[in-house]
């Protein structure tokens, strides 16, 4: 039944933020074009992200206001599933050049596989002329740039200057070479084209704003190099916005070093995450304040998950029929035509439960439990051999999922697991004490995580169990583990290759240990997928090298990072929420758009609840304290209380000695007899009120009042007394 489409025409009620430039971006996809399928918070696929820019850009050009929209695609194209897998974009390339990008730039993966900068030479580029941005990439032998340099690139409304870097260190390809960022922002082409501002007189060069595509970390040193040779030539007012990739994180700063004209993002990656930016052309940005709410909101950065009921919702259309344009589905046919005609649709197995890749590996559910304990048991130890296995956890890339259809698992899922089709290869007959050694060594800065660096699997257990162990490991891991053993004074190496590759012996394993059973989906006749033939996949002598050091979640600089686990795991357990670069839920119910509202998880959501309620707390209080601070305070105010205490005590002491003193004044102490208690005499205080009253009285009569037996004047003549009592 055809599905009806809604004309390009008809209106929409877009739910995003719009500015004079505006941009769609996607990076680091790994050939998972095809979405996840499996899971309802990411099942969009290139199809729809087709249709989704088709119908914004309809209705950017039918409204002036809405500005100029462009489509990018940041690189790291290859490993992932099925459709480009180790050093083949055959089937890959067809659905790339399938979609209208507006500026495209070189990832890593790209940069290694002669064969496939061959193949981009022969049709990506042609298809897109002048669009294929690699400032600092040029062939080898002629020096010229492969693709462009720059692009000014060009809307109804807006010029955007784009250029492309891909980080220097990666060991690309013979036919190439990546010339390093210091000596790239020196060259002369970079410092003239800088100079080209909208203030100039050659409108044929002038541009509104800068954009750079950046094959490297969101927080890579780079980053700064590149933007201070920038920003010394052009106008501080100049709109720079960084897009940057590798590490798969959704990641955004807003300001950088201070420079509120300058943005960075990165969305995410194998295709979790859709990165809607926008950006005021230069005559807009420098006629706001820099400080302003206006010129903050003109810059917008957001991450839309690649959900299919996500995107309409952001459409503002409500029929899931609605979301799909013309071109949309046919390149939504285009992949599913290629992924049928590979056999990725091929159900494998039926594992009854999915098994996820960055849990605790003491998890049951853990993928990393499973292999240790199964598969590389059944699929690369023989029998009678004491033996072992060490591995980098990069080497699983995804989970073991089934498809919901009764647990089913395609061969593209089994792919997705481990794409790379790494050789297993034999290192050699190492002493129990060396492997202790080198797997606690490894793991050096890892003891924290849920997942160590390395991982080992085998016989060895806390107890010594044999003298030595045959030791395996992948070929992506021999140089770092050859260098450990030679540290140990380890030379007996074998390093043959087994004949075993991580890909395959993960397809054998899925298929004898989980059958679909009776009413299930059935496997039928089955059928060897492409990639059994190793001349398929054979490596060319021109090849740059996939090593540890190359790995994504590694630095841009070929130095390892702290294993702090900020932020690295790539899925989520059962009952786990999706956290944008963390896709994942462990079940294949559908997602309500509700969930996917404000982009931020259950977990993010109680941390920011958290953080206001403390932070109105703080302003009530004044300020926080913690422990330390508040027994200080306690003890402060304990010693104020008891100062009080004895202060208000000596003050009463010494009011008594006062008050007599004052009542000795007054007069209001009188004599007492210490035996029977009766007063004896009158008040003995300095001053006394009734005896001076009396004396005023006898001075009036010509009396004088005496003591007992006192009858003379002064001159001798008796007089009249009258006795005191």
């Amino acid at each position: 039944m055809e599905i009806p489409r809604r004309s390009l025409l008809e209106e929409i009620q877009p739910d995003l933020p719009f500015s004079d430039i505006n941009i769609i971006v996607v990076s680091d996809v790994h050939s998972f074009v095809g979405g996840h399928p499996h899971e309802p918070d990411r099942n969009a696929d290139y199809g729809d992200l087709l249709s989704f820019y088709e119908r914004l850009k309809a209705h950017c050009d039918s409204r002036n206001e809405s500005g100029d929209l462009f489509l990018f695609n940041n690189g790291d194209i290859l490993h992932g599933t099925g459709l480009a897998m180790d050093g083949n974009a055959t089937n890959l390339l067809p659905i790339l050049n399938a979609m209208p990008w507006d500026s495209l730039t070189m990832g890593r993966q790209e940069a290694t596989y002669s064969d496939v900068l061959k193949d981009m030479n022969e049709t990506l580029l042609p298809k897109f002329p002048g669009r294929y941005i690699t400032s600092n990439v040029v062939w080898a032998d002629t020096k010229e740039p492969y693709g462009e340099r720059y692009q000014l690139l060009r809307g109804k409304h807006s010029t955007v200057l784009v250029v492309g870097f891909l980080y220097d260190t990666v060991s690309s390809s013979e036919i190439i070479e990546v010339t390093s960022i210091e000596e790239t922002i020196q060259q002369d082409w970079f410092k003239k084209i800088l100079n080209q501002t909208d203030n100039d007189n050659d409108n044929d060069e002038k541009y509104d704003a800068i954009v750079v595509m950046a094959q490297m970390d969101n927080d890579s040193p780079i980053i700064d190099i590149i933007y201070e040779a920038i920003r010394s030539a052009v106008p501080q007012e100049m709109p720079i916005q960084f897009i940057t990739g590798h590490s798969h994180k959704r990641q955004k700063t807003n300001l950088m070093k201070r420079d509120r004209y300058v943005h960075r993002i990165e969305p995410g990656g194998v295709f979790d995450t859709i990165g809607w930016v926008t950006i005021p052309k230069h005559e807009r940005a420098r006629e706001l304040p820099p400080k302003s709410d206006d010129l903050q909101e003109a810059f917008a950065q957001e991450f839309l998950n690649t959900s299919k009921a996500v995107l309409r919702a952001r459409l503002g259309l409500t029929d899931e029929k609605e979301l799909l344009t013309d071109k949309g589905k046919a390149v939504s046919d285009l992949i599913y035509e290629t992924q049928e005609r590979l056999g990725l649709h091929q159900v494998v197995a039926c594992p009854g439960h999915d098994f996820f890749r960055n849990i605790s590996i003491h998890e049951e559910n853990s993928l990393w439990k499973l292999w240790r304990e199964h598969v590389v048991k059944h699929e690369i130890f023989q029998k009678g051999e004491d033996r072992v296995m060490l591995v980098s956890k990069s080497s699983m890339r995804y989970d073991l999922r089934g498809s919901g259809r009764h647990d089913a698992m395609t061969l593209d899922d089994v792919v997705a697991i481990a794409p790379y089709m790494e050789k297993v290869i034999y290192v050699g007959d190492v002493p129990d004490w060396m492997v202790r050694r080198m797997n606690s060594s490894l793991n050096t800065l890892s003891h924290h995580n849920i997942i160590p660096d390395y991982v080992l699997a085998g016989d060895l257990d806390e107890f010594k169990t044999a003298e030595s162990y045959k030791l395996y490991t992948h070929e992506v891991d021999v140089p770092k583990i050859k260098t450990k053993l030679e540290k140990f004074n380890f030379h007996d190496f074998v390093l043959t290759y087994t004949g075993q590759r991580d890909t395959l012996y993960w397809l054998n394993y899925v298929r004898s240990a989980f059958p679909c059973k009776d009413g299930d989906e059935q496997e039928e006749a089955f059928v060897e997928p492409y990639f059994y033939d190793p001349s398929e996949l054979e490596d060319e002598a021109t090849d740059g090298t996939l090593d540890i050091r190359t790995a994504d979640d590694e630095t841009d600089d070929g130095e390892e990072e702290d294993s702090s686990n900020n932020g690295e795991t790539w899925t989520l357990p059962p009952d786990g929420e999706y956290k944008g670069y963390v896709p994942g839920h462990g079940d294949t119910q559908v997602v309500p758009v509700s969930v996917y509202e404000n982009y931020k998880s259950k977990e993010e959501r109680e941390q920011e609840a958290k953080a206001s309620q403390q932070a109105a707390f703080a302003k009530a209080k004044g300020r926080s304290k913690d422990l330390k601070t508040q027994r200080l305070e306690r003890k402060k105010t304990h010693r104020r209380i008891i100062k009080g205490f004895a202060l208000t005590f000596a003050g009463f002491l010494l009011l008594i000695p006062f008050g007599c003193l004052v009542m000795q004044i007054l007069g209001k102490n009188d004599y007492y007899d210490n035996y029977n208690d009766d007063t004896i005499g009158v008040s003995g205080g300095l001053y006394d009120e009734e005896e001076m009253k009396l004396l005023k009285r006898h001075r009036k009569r010509g009396t004088q009042p005496t003591k007992a037996g006192a009858s003379l004047r002064d001159d001798g003549a008796p007089i009249k007394t009258i006795e005191l009592v």
